[in-house]
């Protein structure tokens, strides 16, 4: 139960954060009123305090207390941090294309490096993700359809066996999330860019690096213009 409320009180005081409740430069509230405003005790205060230090999203100091970061300090390759900024409905254009542009520096590199090393059980996994994105993509369900694209993706950034390329999920969850979420056509457009998911699949199984980063650059680009499109970058 104790692990739960730090849990809580940490993903609650994340969130206020990354949606600019505590502005960057200001100390956030003290112990005894953050126990009361999350209804915790102080060691679940002092543990999200302690994690949020961690990830860069506040410092403390003596007589200063614990003040919130500037953003461009925080871990923003942290699965919670990105699901806080996203949360908050408040990240920007300039976040995103950041986003896209990274993932179009990292993911066809790592597309290219799994056709030329991937194991057989990490191909399946890759293959296993892109049936069920054609099964999201029959049936009409964006929410199978976010899960499933997420997959392929995440798939393919474990079989690289590199953990720094892999803790990019975060960033892919973040653009594929936030696609979805905002874009009116977005299961015509999920259907639109298959083939292209599909075009990566085949280079991995053949063993063709090239043909694998090729697909996979004009995977992320297809994403690209999407959000351009939709307003998201520009």
């Amino acid at each position: 139960m104790k692990e739960k409320r730090a849990d809580s009180v940490l993903d609650s005081l994340g969130a206020d954060i990354a949606a600019d409740r505590f502005a960057a430069g200001e100390a956030i509230p003290t112990e005894p009123e953050l126990m009361v405003l999350y209804d915790v005790g102080r060691s679940s205060i002092r543990e999200a305090i302690r994690t949020l230090s961690s990830l860069g999203m506040v410092e403390t100091a003596p007589r200063r207390g614990t003040t919130v970061t500037p953003r461009k300090q925080w871990n923003m390759l942290s699965r919670e941090v990105m699901g806080w900024v996203m949360a908050g409905k408040n990240h920007t254009a300039d976040l995103l294309a950041a986003i896209d542009e990274a993932r179009m520096i990292f993911e066809p590199s790592a597309a290219a490096l799994v056709a030329s090393r991937a194991t057989r059980m990490q191909v399946i996994a890759i293959e296993t993700a892109y049936a069920r994105m054609e099964e999201a993509a029959a049936s009409g369900a964006p929410d199978a359809a976010i899960l499933a694209d997420r997959e392929f993706h995440l798939a393919i950034l474990q079989a690289t066996g590199n953990p720094i390329l892999e803790a990019f999920d975060a960033a892919i969850d973040a653009v594929l999330g936030v696609l979805f979420s905002v874009t009116a056509n977005h299961m015509e457009n999920f259907r639109a860019n298959l083939s292209n998911h599909l075009a990566v699949l085949e280079a991995i199984r053949r063993g063709d690096p090239e043909a694998a980063r090729d697909a996979m650059t004009v995977t992320i680009g297809f994403t690209t213009v999407k959000m351009r499109d939709a307003g998201l970058i520009h």
